[in-house]
């Protein structure tokens, strides 16, 4: 295989990909049963938590994906990027604290007590094939972009470095647990950090983009109607419906994680905040990068180092740093893409193995099972979930879809139905512990719908996915107590909304053979005909919409006679503080003081980076490298020695009963 870059960058890459494993390594000492493996123990530091979350909320496709978005949309890409930071506030603000107080090891385990055993396996099963497909994507994705840069022209490399990638991945999430995804997920956004807060001064000190107003003013001006890749809109729906989507798709699944793993509510809102904090500067990180690329290339085609790659656009982060930064920092850079990626794999195998442990074995196979027996079986889901990630991975780079538009298919049509349920479960009494199950339903259905037949963009497709999925949710408490009173009333309610369905299929759509005037035509046309037309299939949602809605309203109004205590002690549970010391330190289990680790390996990065400057080429741009290497060694320093400013405490160490 040919080398794209320096051999300098690879040892970079080879360096930092070691360091990665021995912390999973160091990590596996502290790890005495499931509770330590899944959650830290409830002993995750605030601060790391936060960190840790924000690294999973973005992945090799930030670099790519939206980096191409942006370059292509200009102003509006960094006005998608800011509905970043407005989704997560609002999520975080009413959730953080009660998924603390949910007192959990997996995404999924209080549905049991807040919905039914039903529900509870319903969701296991959708929960675990949904996340069985992310961790693939983002290490589709990395490879994807990672690859040709490293190795150009070579199928046979983005395979390779599939397999490779994913092993490591496997090794430290299987030895290390939650704390060594999180500590690691510490280091790798220092070195992200690191990057970008030298790259952007590189760019603008280069004199090439001229000054900041020059610089704005050569930048294309907003236009609130972008179509990409001559296919896609996207407008102001859409930056209205992403929000929508993201305030529950954030607070869900490994993301909630982070907030049940720490030691109180107080803890958890610090986690929200910290992460907030992070995102308010993702339109500087991400989306100003891609502008400057946009001002040098207007057409990145043109640059002979990636003319001969399809959609040379998604590497126009990449052109940037290859641009600015001397090699060794290259090799960061492709570091910090690969840690990206890396925090979202681990994270979801993490979260994945705690579902498969808990909510499917100790539940359902050996509720006697002790700590050590869940974690033996957490690690065997860990190794078990990297070799089908891989396989996934190496079947969506060789198939004739993109990985983009396979992900975005896959986060429309179940992502937003599957987190609305799980948020709210934790936040709103009245709703059937049933309405779960009829909402994923209802909300999956009506977003083939909006897609397939409606022919919606992403933007209003989201919206009323939203909508009809939370319709489902607040509408089966009334829904429950109007059955039991009028049965026939109930009927007419559940009709009337699956004509008025119907009804706005054919007025609110962008399908040009679905109208009123076509419905004529398409009844004309004999019974076959209409059969294979979109009036048909919208007709038949509705009518599919009112039987579920029907259907489910005599299940509400059971549930609504049924016994009630299990939810009620949820609920109770729910408005308990956390009691530190019975909860979380009764075990035995004390606070480790990860300053000191986090600090050591950032001065070893940092003082290595300096050691690339014996190579000529790590010194084209020797203010660069200095000032990556003095921004991690500053930062290691203050980090390492924060143990003298505070008072010391004892290395995590569990006396556990279930040995």
């Amino acid at each position: 295989m040919n080398l794209g870059l320096p051999v300098i960058d690879y040892i970079v890459i080879f360096v930092y990909l070691t360091l990665m494993i021995i912390i999973g390594f160091y990590f596996s000492r502290f790890m005495k049963g499931g509770k330590d493996f899944f959650i830290g123990g409830n002993l995750i530091p605030w601060w790391v938590a936060g960190v840790s979350l924000y690294m999973t909320l973005f992945s090799a496709w930030t670099f790519t994906g939206a980096a191409s978005f942006t370059y292509n949309t200009g102003w509006y890409g960094i006005l998608y990027l800011a509905t970043w930071p407005l989704a997560f506030f609002i999520g975080f603000q009413v959730s953080a604290k009660r998924w603390r107080r949910t007192r959990i090891q997996s995404p999924v385990e209080y549905v049991h007590s807040r919905f039914n055993k039903s529900t509870h396996i319903f969701f296991t099963i959708v929960f675990s094939l949904i996340s069985v497909y992310w961790p693939a994507h983002h290490l589709a994705s990395l490879a994807k972009i990672c690859a040709p840069t490293l190795f150009p022209n070579s199928m046979t490399a983005i395979d390779i470095m599939i397999i490779v990638t994913g092993v490591i991945i496997m090794f430290y999430t299987f030895y290390g647990g939650f704390w060594a995804v999180c500590v690691t997920d510490v280091i790798q956004f220092l070195i992200l950090i690191g990057i970008i807060i030298v790259l952007i001064p590189a760019a603008f000190l280069s004199g090439e983009l001229g000054s900041v107003s020059e610089f704005l003013r050569n930048v294309p001006p907003l236009k609130l109607t972008n179509i990409v890749r001559g296919a896609t809109t996207y407008d102001i729906w859409y930056l209205i419906g992403v929000p929508l989507a993201f305030v529950f798709s954030y607070m869900t699944g490994g993301n909630a994680q982070r907030y049940y793993s720490v030691r109180d509510e107080n803890a958890a809102k610090k986690v929200g905040w910290l992460a907030f904090g992070l995102l308010m500067f993702g339109p500087v990180f991400f989306g100003l990068p891609p502008l400057i690329g946009k001002v040098l290339w207007p057409d990145i085609s043109a640059l002979t180092y990636f003319s001969n790659i399809t959609k040379p656009d998604e590497n126009i982060f990449i052109a940037v740093v290859m641009h600015y930064m001397p090699a060794g920092l290259v090799g960061i850079f492709l570091s910090a893409m690969m840690a990206a990626s890396m925090s979202a794999m681990d994270s979801a195998w993490n979260s994945l193995s705690a579902i498969v442990s808990i909510d499917i074995f100790k539940r359902f196979i050996k509720p006697q099972a002790t700590e050590r027996e869940v974690l033996f079986i957490g690690r065997v889901t860990v190794v078990a979930l990297s070799m089908i990630t891989i396989a996934i991975a190496l079947t969506i780079i060789h198939s004739q879809y993109g990985v983009f538009t396979v992900t975005n298919i896959i986060f429309g049509l179940t992502g937003v139905p599957v987190a609305i349920p799980l948020l709210l479960g934790i936040m709103y009494r009245k709703m059937s512990r049933w309405s779960a199950i009829s909402s994923v339903i209802a909300g999956t259905l009506m977003a083939s719908v909006a897609k397939f037949a409606l022919k919606y963009n992403l933007g209003p497709q989201y919206i009323i996915t939203v909508l009809i999925t939370l319709f489902f949710i607040f509408a089966s408490y009334s829904l429950a107590r109007l059955y039991l009173k009028q049965k026939k009333l109930c009927l007419m309610a559940n009709v009337t909304f699956g004509i008025l369905l119907w009804l706005y299929f054919l007025i609110g759509n962008t399908n040009p053979n679905l109208s009123f005037a076509s419905l004529l035509a398409a009844l004309n046309g004999g019974i076959l005909n209409f059969l294979g037309t979109a009036h048909f299939w919208v007709l038949l949602s509705a009518v599919v919409f009112a039987g579920l809605s029907q259907q489910f309203s005599g299940i509400y109004a059971r549930d609504l006679t049924a016994n009630q205590d299990e939810l009620n002690a949820f609920f109770k549970k729910m408005d308990t503080p956390i009691d530190v010391k019975k909860e979380v330190l009764a075990r035995g289990a004390k606070e480790v003081n990860v300053f000191p680790l986090v600090g050591g390996v950032t001065m070893i990065i940092g003082m290595l980076s300096l050691v690339l400057l014996l190579t000529s080429t790590a010194r084209e741009n020797i203010s660069a490298s200095i000032g990556f290497s003095g921004f991690l060694i500053v930062v290691g320093l203050l980090f390492y020695f924060s143990k003298i400013f505070k008072k010391p405490v004892a290395k995590l160490s569990v006396k556990n009963n279930d040995r």
